[in-house]
């Protein structure tokens, strides 16, 4: 039997409104895991929530999460993190426009701005079911040094007007990978990193390659995954650009896309 690997983003692709993962797409994916295909979570977020979803699914899977900044590789966990200067550069910026930024580490986020991080935006920000989430205030610029070498990403929030102006700002002071999953989103990921970078890298440790790869998206943050694999499934919800960019487009996420193209790849039986 040809073995496949197989991508997912979680929000907007694989769970309705971040949180439920219908009962049609977890048999789903267990059946393709049960027929020997390797099954991998891509998701913008972080560790402790990209493993909650996986969790959610049950059985064999696997996690990229931060957008590619953190990938589990076999046993071990790969993971690149954003400079001092960069951080620098992030605050000021985000900052500057009168915007908010959350400084991921694998298993705890630091956010400014006077409320805890996801109070009113939990759904959206896929930690409903997180109460226990890791998080302390970012008091000030004098703390960045110390997080130097531990921050795998960061995330702005923001009017999408202001958001476009720090877009801006860090693309002329920086090279980092600057992407989003939506209009009052920035993320931000070190140079040279983003989901794809973590499939060609499992690609390359399983012997796997493109010609038996499938990811499924439907944010722009998904569009380098695109390019890394045979079969690029966007979602019926996805954004245009994803959809111009896919060699297919399944149902929505609210209709079981990411099932529905599985059972048809593979033959399956409900």
């Amino acid at each position: 039997m040809t073995t496949y690997l197989i991508f997912s983003d979680v929000d907007g692709t694989l769970m309705i409104d971040h949180t439920q993962l219908t009962t049609a797409t977890q048999h789903t994916l267990q059946q393709v895991m049960a027929l020997g295909h390797q099954f991998y979570i891509a998701s913008g977020r972080m560790l402790p929530l990209a493993r909650h979803a996986a969790k959610q699914i049950g059985g064999p899977v696997k996690v990229i999460a931060a957008n590619g900044a953190t990938f589990e590789q076999n046993d071990h966990l790969i993971t690149t993190y954003l400079t001092a200067e960069q951080l620098d550069k992030i605050y000021e910026a985000v900052l500057g426009f009168n915007c908010k930024v959350f400084f991921f580490e694998t298993n705890r986020l630091y956010y400014t701005g006077d409320e805890k991080p996801y109070t009113r935006d939990a759904a959206k920000a896929n930690v409903m079911a997180m109460s226990d989430l890791n998080s302390m205030p970012l008091i000030g610029p004098e703390m960045l040094p110390n997080l130097s070498g531990h921050i795998t990403n960061a995330i702005a929030y923001g009017k999408p007007d202001d958001l476009d102006l720090v877009r801006i700002t860090l693309a002329k002071q920086t090279n980092l990978n600057l992407a989003s999953s939506g209009p009052n989103n920035l993320e931000i990921i070190p140079h040279g990193v983003d989901k794809a970078t973590a499939i060609t890298a499992i690609q390359a440790a399983t012997g796997i390659d493109q010609e038996h790869t499938i990811v499924f998206g439907d944010g722009l943050n998904d569009l380098g995954m695109f390019k890394v694999a045979k079969y690029s499934v966007a979602m019926g919800n996805a954004d245009d650009v994803l959809k111009e960019a896919a060699s297919a487009i399944t149902l929505p996420n609210t209709q079981d896309g990411v099932a529905v193209y599985l059972q048809d790849f593979f033959n399956l039986t409900n």
